[in-house]
């Protein structure tokens, strides 16, 4: 009966405990400071993260005819991580012939607006890229290039252009993105960027996620101090009854 006490006792606190780091080692997400949607020239905020591409009657290669832009601000950042994940959901999927391929680009400058001229991206260096049929409207990247790009980034804003590569068939293939407006009806499905503090094996990040605390002001959410204070609080009296239990039974 003692052992089992003590189990208990131990199992209680060491899962009280774990629970209290992982709130700790959470941190804070930061949603996207800005999105748009742009065709080569002008950009439009109206339309949520917007990805196109136009086909062709003989099957040929995609062409990317409309580009979504997501922004990141990365003031105040410290931390340092190795790797990135992003999940996109989407609201709209036409045309097309999935599974489609999207693949992100760092764009070729961050001081772009909603509403204003197409910032480019540079198609020569690929970050991350995925295949997904969007039948559940959900596609994620996740690459070590990513979390080092964002890295790189750090202490200043960080943009990436999503771009349709493949799956357009021989007409033009749509998705359009949550954006962290909620243009689709729903901002709590807004563009979601993890960091990692390990690399990606085999398309999945291997190690404990840095950022996971989801933000929709776009403001840090501070860590909840009393709770923690209030699970170490737990688990002392939980070992410290136990000590007091396991004493009166030696007593006895």
């Amino acid at each position: 009966m003692k052992r089992l006490h003590l189990f208990l006792g131990t199992t209680i606190t060491i899962l009280l405990l774990f629970v209290s780091a992982t709130v700790i080692f959470a941190g804070t997400y930061r949603s996207p400071a800005k999105d748009t949607t742009c065709d080569g020239t002008n950009c439009s905020n109206g339309f949520g993260v917007y990805v196109q591409a136009s086909g062709s009657p003989g099957g040929g290669p995609c062409q990317p005819t409309w580009v979504g832009y997501i922004g990141w601000d990365l003031s105040g950042e410290t931390r340092t991580w190795q790797s990135a994940s992003l999940k996109l959901t989407a609201y709209n999927v036409t045309g097309g012939q999935p599974p489609f391929t999207f693949k992100i680009y760092p764009a070729n400058n961050d001081t772009w607006t909603e509403d204003g001229a197409d910032p480019g991206y540079d198609s020569n260096t690929e970050l991350a890229s995925a295949v997904d049929d969007l039948t559940d409207n959900v596609v994620e990247f996740a690459s070590d290039a990513l979390g080092n790009y964002f890295l790189n980034k750090k202490g200043g804003m960080a943009t990436i252009a999503v771009v349709m590569t493949d799956g357009c068939g021989a007409v033009s293939g749509t998705a359009q993105f949550e954006d962290r407006e909620g243009s689709g009806g729903n901002a709590a499905n807004e563009p979601d960027l993890v960091f990692w503090t390990g690399p990606v094996v085999n398309s999945t990040p291997t190690a404990v996620e840095m950022k996971s605390i989801r933000v929709e002001d776009n403001t840090p959410v501070s860590t909840n101090w009393p709770m923690i204070a209030g699970l170490f609080a737990l688990g002392t009296a939980v070992l410290v009854g136990l000590g007091y239990g396991l004493r009166r039974s030696k007593q006895s």
